[in-house]
Order: structure tokens, then sequence, then C-alpha cells
């Protein structure tokens, strides 16, 4: 991770938890929050350990992700700049129950769980803010979990890429096969496959290492109901309609 020098408000441009924050709130928190940039495969929090430190992605990823006992990765979410990792962990348990890494390299802005604990003791609106941006994010864990349970990978896959072609706001999507494999909870030959597939139906351009989106309206049709329900519920959750596509 590499520190950039601490940034102005433009910040509230940047994260939409920044945004939702209510100016006299977010002029508070600026001298606590650092820019700082992170790498793809950078883990920024492990499981079983203490949360140090809060993140408030840009234009980077992060994924969620359980880890079973015997091993085995499972994907539970990925957060981009509509929310936030750590923002329950300065007000309830410190620990991380989940690992989180890097999935797209950028840049977001960090700050001490400590200073989300201070942040809510400033008024009802700060806590609402903190726990509106915390609720989304569950939301999306759960609607993955019943998507993993109940839909074809090929579905899965095209929600996995419609969400994370909105946070980056472009057509190409950086990942590895193995991330894709976690993402999915499949074997790397059935992620191979999957995106084959969707590449002999005109929907994307597969080549290693990156996805290139080539039909959207096309990939919205193959996906489940799971990626519109995610969309819809998170814009309800925190009163503003998500940025989707290249932007």
């Amino acid at each position: 991770m590499v520190p950039f020098a601490r940034f102005g408000l433009r910040m509230a441009d940047e994260n939409l938890f920044l945004r939702h924050l209510a100016p006299v709130h977010r002029k508070w928190l600026q001298p606590h929050l650092q820019r700082v940039a992170l790498r793809t495969a950078d883990v920024v929090a492990r499981e079983n350990r203490r949360v140090e430190t809060a993140y408030l992605p840009i234009d980077c990823i992060l994924s969620v992700i359980t880890v079973m006992r015997d091993g085995r990765l499972v994907e539970s979410r990925t957060i981009g700049r509509e929310g936030g990792f750590g923002l329950l962990h300065g007000l309830g348990s410190p620990f991380a129950y989940e690992r989180v890494e890097v999935q797209v390299s950028g840049e977001s802005w960090s700050l001490e769980p400590r200073v989300i604990a201070q942040l809510a003791e400033r008024g009802g609106d700060a806590l609402r803010t903190i726990a509106s941006f915390a609720q989304a994010t569950l939301v999306q864990s759960a609607a993955a979990l019943a998507c993993n349970a109940l839909h074809p990978v090929e579905q899965r896959l095209c929600r996995w890429l419609l969400l994370t072609q909105d946070r980056l706001g472009s057509d190409v999507v950086p990942l590895t096969q193995e991330h894709l494999a976690i993402m999915l909870a499949v074997q790397r030959t059935t992620v191979t496959a999957a995106a084959a597939r969707l590449q002999r139906e005109g929907l994307i351009r597969y080549v290693r290492g990156r996805i290139t989106v080539i039909d959207r309206p096309g990939l919205i049709a193959a996906a489940c109901e799971c990626y519109e329900q995610i969309e819809e519920a998170v814009a309800r959750i925190i009163g503003e309609p998500l940025p989707v596509g290249p932007h």
C-alpha cells in the first residue's frame, strides 16, 4: 500500500459514503483520512484478526472472502466506491471474520476504525449514514449467497461482471482466473468453460487476466435476477441510484 498526501473535499465525489455525510461531518472527518494506493492481491484484513484500518474505495474494488477450515475460499461480496469496509468494526467487534483482498487495484481513502466510532458519536445523521452503508454491503452478501446456491454459473458470471463494470466505469474488467473461481465457488475449468460460452455468444471477449464487455444489454439479459435486485436494493438503502456501466 502506497500512501498519498491528504486530499481536499473533492473526496465527496469519489466515494458515495463520503458524499452522503453531512458537510459538517465530512469536514470533521477530512483530517483523519489518508489516500492510499492498493494493489491487486493486497490483503487489507485477515480473518480472526483485529481490523486496524477501514477503507472507502475510490476506484479500487475489495473482495470479501470466507475462508473454510480446509482452505477453500468463497467470495461473499465485493466493495467499491458505493461503500466501504470497516464501517461496523469501529462500532462493534473490532475483529474481522472474513479475509479482505484487493480484487482490482486502485486508490482508496483509509482511516482508523476508532474514527468511525467518534464520527457516530457526533450525531444521529452520521450514525444513520454509517448504518445504511453497512447494511448495503450485507444486502449484497445475502444476495450473493442465494445466487451461488440457486443460479447457473453463466448467470452468476454475468451478474458479477456487470457489478464490477459498474464500479470501475469501464468495459474492461481486469481479473485472474483464480479469483473468478473463488468468486463463483467453482473449479477453474468451470470458469473457463463459462467464459468461453459467453464469448461465443458475443457478450464478452476473454483473454488471460482480462474480460472485455462487448454487449452490455445482452449481458444484462443473460444475467440472473440478482444483478438488478442488488442494484435496486442498495440504491433504496442509500437513497441514490448507483452509477451503471461505463461512466
